[in-house]
């Protein structure tokens, strides 16, 4: 909230659920939309707002967090791999507006060898700098 007038200057939605595409099934976090408002862009809205869902989340249990950013969105890639989200496949023209899209998985426990295993190599790209 903007403290001055209390307008809305950013948001985030998110929520949890139970994932089962694992052998053993996870408690997996997926952050929806992200957007601050462009005057309060780079001034650590957006990182305070994804920091304070991973705590939500990982406050319930969490295994994972998943989202998806538009490629070529370079200071929301930037925002998320800071934070320690990390690539894990590539959506070929995945938005409407005919844009690919990045898969990003930020790991809150550790993860099984088997279901490590079940991975295909396209759900592990590296991460690019």
């Amino acid at each position: 909230m903007n403290p001055t007038d209390s307008s809305l200057i950013g948001v985030v939605i998110c929520k949890l659920e139970r994932h089962a595409s694992h052998s053993t099934p996870t408690l997996r976090g997926y952050i929806a939309m992200l957007a601050v408002a462009a005057a309060y862009r780079g001034h650590g809205v957006a990182t305070a707002l994804v920091k304070m869902a991973i705590d939500a989340m990982a406050e319930r249990n969490a295994d994972e967090i998943v989202l998806e950013t538009e490629e070529t969105n370079t200071p929301a890639m930037r925002l998320y791999e800071r934070l320690g989200f990390l690539r894990s496949k590539k959506l070929h023209r995945y938005y409407l507006n005919g844009n690919s899209a990045y898969r990003l998985v930020l790991l809150l426990k550790p993860v099984e060898v088997d279901a490590a295993a079940d991975l295909s190599p396209d759900e592990c790209l590296p991460v690019l700098r």
